[in-house]
């Protein structure tokens, strides 16, 4: 992907060397979360606007269906289970969910002092009357172009419906579009087409998703938010061998990834002090959900060397132990020395038993705000993951989870017990 970008960038500025480029432009307000801006170009004759769509997966069709058949929804309430679910699969099975896309002739750019610039053309997407069907969970790519924005103008709105939805259609609107678009005589400095196709303030970060037990690649939908608003900033459907890519710029990120059959997981990612890094690596491990009888036999065939491992460890249960004595600032993630000790006896039980796999688990008291403390939780799990790779054990029998104030052992109305709610675990997979 990021290669990809390099070339069609330097080719770009070969043919056309007076164009203003923005990257995935910073949006303030959507109409849909399925279609996103990639980049905007102001070249000599046109804005061209390039778009993704993402369909809906079949549940997700089924669902938005239900929502708006309440009456269909609520005879299948009533129903057992065994026959609701029955229906719903051949619901899915049978159903002819399908979507369409199309431009409005009528869409056009806004500016702030009210000037409009009209459609001019689409590629790879029909204008209305048109449509093209879309196939679900898949990717759609294609370019709308507008009339040339004029010179100073670096924030728009794009248009396509007076309303959000209409009719049973959902118009793609995009508010606060920010743009790279400077008055004449007051040029900003701009990047070398080498520096845009190596920008150095655009990271890709790439990966595959894993199932932890197994470490079989799986596929997953991943979805990205920027933390401080909620925006969704990209989302994706892995490939069949779990590989994602996403091109980021510096930011807070949290991670939503499911899969089928599996625990879903989120993950929070600072990418604010990263210096000099053009990519970088990241796997995902999910869970499996398991079935009863198969958890009683591999807690059965853990049990009894965590015993003797950990014996100076607090046990949960047959498979979970309580770090009691790793310890951090208050507020802070960053591990404090006097830890070591406890974490070498994990690093000593992993070296021992050189299959087995755990998740480091974090937890907060409630003090404070709640997605802060999930945050704060998924640093502290990060943390000691990564203290155990730095000493020896291999990052793919490592996972890490961050639950915030959601899991109190206690109640938070004392110091005594908001600091038993303070903890680390881990659980062996």
């Amino acid at each position: 992907m990021l290669k990809y970008l390099s070339i069609v960038v330097m080719l770009f500025g070969i043919y056309n060397a007076n164009a203003q480029v923005t990257i995935n432009p910073k949006v303030a307000k959507k109409s849909t979360n399925d279609t996103f801006i990639n980049k905007i170009e102001i070249t000599d004759d046109y804005t061209v606007v390039w778009m993704q769509f993402v369909a809906k997966s079949k549940n997700e069709q089924l669902k938005e269906y239900l929502n708006n058949n309440p009456k269909e929804k609520e005879k299948l309430s009533r129903m057992n289970p065994m026959m609701r679910n029955m229906i719903l699969q051949q619901m899915m099975e049978g159903s002819n969910f399908s979507n369409s896309i199309s431009i409005q002739p009528t869409s056009f750019l806004k500016a702030g002092n009210g000037t409009k610039f009209k459609f001019v053309k689409a590629s790879s997407i029909p204008v209305a009357p048109d449509r093209k069907v879309v196939e679900p969970d898949q990717k759609y790519f294609f370019k709308v172009y507008f009339e040339k924005l004029s010179p100073g103008i670096q924030k728009v709105d794009l248009v396509e419906g007076d309303s959000d939805e209409r009719d049973g259609f959902q118009y793609w609107n995009f508010y606060g579009v920010i743009i790279n678009n400077p008055a004449e005589g007051k040029e900003e400095k701009q990047e070398s087409r080498e520096e845009l196709a190596i920008n150095p303030s655009e990271i890709t970060m790439n990966g595959k998703v894993f199932d932890a037990v197994n470490n079989q690649p799986i596929q997953a939908r991943i979805l990205c938010k920027i933390e401080k608003d909620g925006e969704i900033y990209d989302s994706l459907f892995t490939s069949r061998t779990g590989y994602f890519e996403f091109l980021l710029k510096p930011d807070t990120y949290i991670y939503q990834i499911e899969a089928e059959g599996y625990e879903p997981s989120e993950e929070w990612m600072d990418l604010n002090n990263l210096k000099n890094i053009k990519s970088f690596t990241r796997d995902i491990f999910l869970n499996p959900f398991k079935k009863e009888n198969e958890e009683t036999q591999a807690v059965e065939v853990q049990g009894t060397e965590e015993k003797v491992i950990l014996e100076d460890v607090e046990k949960v249960d047959d498979k979970t132990f309580r770090l009691n004595n790793v310890y951090f600032p208050l507020g802070e993630a960053t591990i404090l020395k006097d830890s070591y000790r406890e974490l070498d006896k994990v690093l000593g039980m992993m070296k021992e038993n050189p299959k087995m796999k755990i998740r480091i688990d974090g937890h907060t008291d409630n003090i404070g705000d709640s997605k802060q403390n999930l945050i704060l939780s998924i640093d502290r799990a990060k943390n000691v993951r990564d203290y155990l790779i730095q000493n020896g054990i291999s990052a793919d029998r490592l996972s890490f989870k961050g639950w915030g104030d959601t899991k109190p052992l206690v109640d938070n109305h004392t110091d005594v017990s908001r600091q038993k709610n303070r903890r680390v675990e881990i659980v062996i997979l």
